[in-house]
């Protein structure tokens, strides 16, 4: 073959976390015992594939927390030392994950500064660059998550390549969200820029095992239908597949029955996959920054979602579930004394107020002890963010894993405590600057009550709707009945079919004629349901059941537009953790017109939408139970007119995404029938409460004021406006 045609380079990727949402800490199938014989069977696979002449270069992650510092020295050194080795020889690379496998997204900058750092070093010498003595300039991030502003902090710290999945099935990152790349973008390095402040960095798109099977279980028929393709290009080009998945997949082991393995090898093995492709004259083997080093990025792409590779490519799988919020309320303990302490410091110290991002500038002023304590304090709110503690794992989350995670944040909250308090101890008594009031003055508004417990809020020519309480039960939407109105509050209830106790609720709406806002309190209480329709194989993994006829809660759904023109698009404007505010257009590809769920945006405090000359800003109570990401959307398209609701503290469902890379749409459906993570977060609230405030802002114009920002981050910080 001449070597100046171009080839396909392949690359596989073992992403390494020992720290499951579906199974417990043990050495064995139940827990982490089927990482570490999978990972030894892929080790074994390579040596056998070098033996025989093919030298595969693969690309591994790794949390360091939990794996890399624990796990893995302890119960399987020899899978570290083989893979360190391999490294050394300038075979393998690593790439960077998080230091706690985070929840990234919800990460502060100071939180995720450190999460991104310790991953490369750190004082347990569990870092990569400890640990392996090379890193790739390479992230994967947990989850696929990332929010647009974290580009910057990737740059800081050498890290110019961010690595997503670009997918055919719901196992996905961003493949929705822009129009279909052609071949020789999707399988090379892009641009990925943040459209709101035009900062970027490299993208490289990763595939799963899903897309083999759009191609008839075959990564051979796949790349050979590359090939054709490759070859028909006016200019062609190489062409990388980086397929990645957990390290601890049964893919990597063999998932086709044994009198089937020839039959499918891409499904019978890894070293059987590699063998299935190997002796095709264009397949080369190379590490993934090798590919990058020499050959340019092919296209531009923006993407304003806040990203997760969760159902319907969002957070849905880990900011939904009742547990999530109750978890989360700890996070939020834990950083409101962290920030009394830190606040303290830098006051008392005299420190510039930007050195608050930065743990080691504003923590070094104090005695080495206070240090200690600071350092222990935070990573044990890092360990507390990990994804795991939220859970990919649905309906309902391992009772074991959520037991270490309220543990987790237990003590977080009591260590940040003690760290406050000796902070105290040796500083003066400090004012602290209270907090900016900040002035607005909206546009009137009124709000009139149904006699069904439905709201309808006018305000300047706008209409928004609060729609009365409804959950799907049973396959059908069960709504309110019975619903008494006395001035500004309604409650009623929802009957469940089968002789079900009732859902019951309580709302008042009350308008503050200042600021033209409108305050909405929320009291329902869902009942415990008898437990059925859920599967008793997984209800032995995770230790518990649930009740699978639970599909959608939606306390305080809100219908921000209706009977919009499809060609009139919807923009989601929304502040991440860092304080940067980023938009994204309702405009997604394709089939992608009618969703079920859209949940791209993580919820400090606001989320606003706007059809370009009116909108809506809706802030949470953080006082009160709130959410990282606790405002999924729907997009509802009737006789070619659109409908746009939010949902918040609620939880949609329905069809997941298409993606352009399907073909035959079997990858979809495999995933359909096979992922545990797409499922409803409904049966999680069965039995529970939700008591919570939210702020309503009409507005005009395309995006909201500062002014009403501001006004939004205050009230939800101090649950009452100035």
């Amino acid at each position: 073959m001449d070597s100046s045609a171009p080839s396909i380079y392949f690359v596989p990727r073992f992403h390494v976390n020992f720290y499951h949402s579906y199974r417990s800490d043990t050495p064995d199938e139940q827990g982490f015992g089927k990482d570490i014989r999978i990972i030894r069977g892929i080790l074994d696979d390579l040596d056998r594939l070098s033996s025989s002449g093919i030298v595969v270069s693969c690309a591994w992650d790794f949390d360091n927390a939990f794996s890399l510092a624990q796990m893995i020295p302890t119960h399987a050194p020899d899978i570290l030392e083989r893979i360190r080795q391999r490294v050394e020889e300038g075979i393998d690379e690593i790439h960077l994950m998080s230091w706690n496998n985070g929840l990234l997204s919800a990460h502060t900058k100071e939180e995720f500064s450190l999460a991104i750092a310790w991953a490369l070093q750190n004082r347990d010498t569990s870092g990569i660059l400890d640990l392996f003595g090379s890193c790739a300039p390479i992230v994967r991030p947990q989850e696929c998550m990332i929010v647009p502003s974290q580009m910057e902090g990737y740059a800081t710290l050498g890290i110019d390549t961010l690595s997503l999945y670009y997918s055919a099935i719901p196992f996905n990152g961003f493949g929705a969200f822009i129009p279909p790349l052609p071949l020789a973008q999707r399988y090379n390095p892009l641009i990925v820029k943040n459209n709101d402040t035009q900062t970027s960095m490299r993208l490289l798109p990763a595939i799963n095992q899903g897309d083999l099977v759009e191609f008839g279980f075959s990564l051979r028929r796949m790349v050979k239908h590359m090939r054709r393709e490759q070859q028909g290009l006016r200019d062609p080009v190489d062409l990388i597949l980086l397929l990645d998945m957990d390290a601890d997949d049964t893919f990597w082991a063999g998932m086709a029955p044994k009198g089937l393995k020839g039959l499918v090898p891409s499904f019978a093995g890894f070293e059987r996959l590699v063998g299935s492709i190997a002796d095709l004259p264009y397949i080369r083997f190379t590490r993934a920054s090798d590919y990058l080093a020499s050959h340019e990025a092919q296209q531009t792409v923006t993407i304003g979602q806040d990203l997760a590779d969760g159902a319907f490519d969002g957070f849905a799988s880990w900011a939904e579930k009742w547990d999530n919020h109750d978890l989360w309320a700890k996070v939020g303990e834990a950083r409101s004394l962290w920030q009394q302490a830190k606040e303290r410091v830098i006051t008392s110290h005299h420190l510039p107020a930007a050195s608050s991002e930065d743990f080691y500038t504003w923590s070094g002023v104090l005695p080495a002890e206070l240090q200690e304590m600071a350092q222990k304090a935070i990573a044990t709110r890092l360990r507390t963010l990990s994804t795991t503690h939220f859970g990919l794992s649905a309906p309902v989350m391992n009772t074991h894993r959520l037991e270490v995670a309220h543990q987790s944040a237990d003590e977080a909250i009591e260590e940040t405590q003690r760290f406050l308090s000796a902070v105290k101890a040796i500083t003066a008594p400090v004012v602290l600057p209270a907090p900016q009031v900040p002035h607005y003055q909206g546009v009137s508004s009124t709000a009139t009550h149904n006699t069904n417990g439905r709201v309808i809020i006018e305000s300047d020519g706008s209409v928004f709707t609060i729609e009365s309480p409804w959950v799907t039960y049973a396959k059908r939407r069960q709504v309110s009945q019975d619903v008494v109105v006395k001035e500004r509050t309604s409650s009623g209830t929802i009957v469940l079919p089968g002789g079900c106790a009732a859902v019951v609720w309580q709302r008042t709406v009350t308008v503050d004629t200042e600021t033209g806002t409108l305050i909405v309190s929320v009291d329902v209480q869902y009942p415990d349901t008898e437990h059925s329709a859920y599967s008793k194989a997984k209800a032995l993994h995770l230790g518990r059941s649930w009740d699978g006829r639970w599909s959608e809660v939606a306390p305080c759904e809100i219908t921000l537009f209706d009977d919009l023109p499809l060609s009139q698009t919807v923009t989601v404007y929304k502040q991440d953790f860092s304080g940067q505010t980023s938009s994204y257009d309702l405009d997604y590809w394709g089939k992608n017109k009618t969703l079920a769920s859209i949940n791209n945006h993580v919820t400090p405090s606001w989320l606003a939408l706007s059809d370009g000359s009116r909108g809506l800003l809706i802030a949470q109570d953080c006082t009160k139970m709130h959410g990282f990401a606790a405002i999924p959307l729907r997009q509802t398209i009737k006789r070619g007119r659109q409908r746009i609701s939010a949902n918040p503290l609620g939880t949609y469902w329905g069809p997941q995404y298409h993606y352009p890379l399907a073909r035959n749409g079997w990858g979809r459906l495999a995933a359909m029938l096979t992922a545990e993570h797409l499922f409803a977060s409904a049966p999680s609230w069965a039995g529970k409460r939700a008591a919570f405030s939210l702020l309503l802002a009409p507005y005009q114009g395309s995006h909201p004021s500062k002014g009403l920002c501001s006004l939004a981050e205050y009230w939800s910080q101090e649950g009452r406006l100035p």
